[in-house]
């Protein structure tokens, strides 16, 4: 006899895998097959359908009673487009609401991973993109928060991540010594990027059940009775987009003990997140999971756009930002020194254009209630420059050498913005 159960938070051949492993379990089920993200079970003698609800929910995967049916016509394998355009109308529409009335910028949400980045924003990045690490590795993460009998168990899930924390940290330690004798100049990183970008956003189209997970065949292995050390251990390797840019910044370190570092920070500002959810999760009833589970995989495919754009600006493409140089703000050329003042917004300064060769007095002036948290601190990379900003009028000189467009950002790496070297002393307008 067959049964059909469609499941959510089904995201790789992983997920297979961990679903066939612990329904074979049963006695009286004898073979699981999938259609897409519908489970197909035979069994013999009786099976209730609250048995099933039970199981795959005890194990990390979202279904109910009215997912299960012993007719598939009546189930469906894909999400409801509507409710997906829904979500993300919604989605969209908070962080347009979150631009307009505190300057925050979706785009900006993850820091960029290059040279400029510290150690503490390595952590926050983690902390950023945790929302992608649970929900790929979400059925496994409540694997490890829940035994048997479905009570909550604080070992597993801490062996777990300490898995975690230990391959990943391995893994910076192996690519930056890898990083020594190799250089990944700005397009390569770009390509990895991307290629990453590209991971995320299938694996956000397998979860809702647009593209057949039989193409998705990244990684498999059986590991769903395994100790969760071990499970936590093997997460390394398992495909994750926010992983693989990380392993590129590990690479591009060029030394074993920043990389092991680098990965070490980022995987712990996973943690909090993964161990939260896991907890809360278990508390949820099957509705409220796959509700938050499509939010979740909006979330991603959201996110995997964010890597995108990303990967785009290391390969010099920029769809997202106007380059129009009549939108940046022209210095003006004086007797000894050219001078360009620009005002500071919320989750913005403003681009700038300067001359080449000639010492800037570059002005940033903040209104007392434009200066946040996130804006008070101004970081030029090129020449080393930190600038801890007050109310008022706050000066940075320095003098550019060549003709580029330079990047200076806040603190966090996160509020981005140009100031484009140009040899045109025509360009400027001249004062004394």
């Amino acid at each position: 006899m067959k049964v059909y159960v469609k499941i959510e938070g089904i995201s790789c051949s992983h997920c297979l895998d961990t679903i066939e492993t612990n329904l074979l379990k049963e006695k009286n089920i004898i073979k699981v097959e999938f259609q897409r993200n519908i489970a197909i079970i035979e069994y013999v003698g009786k099976l209730e359908k609250k048995k099933i609800f039970k199981l795959i929910n005890s194990f990390g995967y979202l279904t109910q009673e009215s997912y299960i049916s012993d007719d598939i016509s009546l189930l469906s394998d894909k999400v409801k487009p509507v409710e997906i355009i829904i979500i993300l109308l919604i989605i969209i529409l908070v962080f347009y609401l979150l631009n307009k009335i505190i300057g925050f910028n979706i785009f900006n949400v993850i820091p960029t991973i290059d040279e400029n980045i510290t150690y503490g924003m390595l952590f926050v990045t983690g902390l950023l993109t945790s929302i992608h690490c649970v929900s790929m590795c979400g059925a496994i993460n409540l694997l490890t928060v829940i035994n048997k009998t479905t009570k909550r168990s604080y070992k597993k899930p801490i062996l777990y991540n300490l898995g975690r924390l230990i391959s990943y940290t391995a893994l910076g330690g192996i690519v930056g010594l890898i990083g020594s004798v190799l250089t990944v100049n700005k397009t390569v990183t770009g390509i990895i990027i991307l290629l990453a970008a590209i991971v995320m956003f299938l694996m956000a189209l397998a979860m809702l059940g647009l593209i057949p997970l039989k193409k998705l065949k990244l990684i498999r292995h059986k590991t769903v009775t395994a100790n969760p050390l071990i499970i936590g251990l093997l997460n390394g390797l398992m495909p994750c987009g926010p992983l693989q840019a990380m392993q590129v910044y590990a690479l591009s370190t060029g030394s074993p003990i920043k990389g092991a570092i680098s990965m070490f920070l980022f995987c712990l500002g996973t943690i909090p997140l993964m161990l939260g959810t896991g907890l809360f999760l278990n508390k949820l009833t099957g509705k409220w999971k796959i509700i938050v589970n499509k939010i979740a995989t909006c979330l991603i495919l959201i996110l995997s756009v964010v890597m995108l754009n990303q990967a785009l600006l290391y390969l010099n493409i920029d769809f997202f930002k106007n380059n129009d140089d009549s939108t940046y703000q022209k210095a003006i050329l004086k007797e000894t020194y050219q001078e360009v003042k620009i005002n500071v917004s919320y989750g913005n300064y403003q681009d700038v254009i300067i001359q080449k060769d000639i010492p800037v007095k570059l002005i940033i002036h903040v209104d007392e209630d434009k200066l946040t948290g996130c804006n008070n601190e101004i970081y030029l990379a090129k020449y080393k420059i930190k600038k801890k900003l007050k109310v008022g009028d706050n000066i940075i000189e320095f003098t550019p050498t060549k003709e580029e467009t330079l990047t200076y950002t806040c603190y966090m790496n996160m509020i981005k913005n140009n100031i484009k070297v140009i040899d045109n002393k025509k360009y400027f307008e001249r004062k004394s």
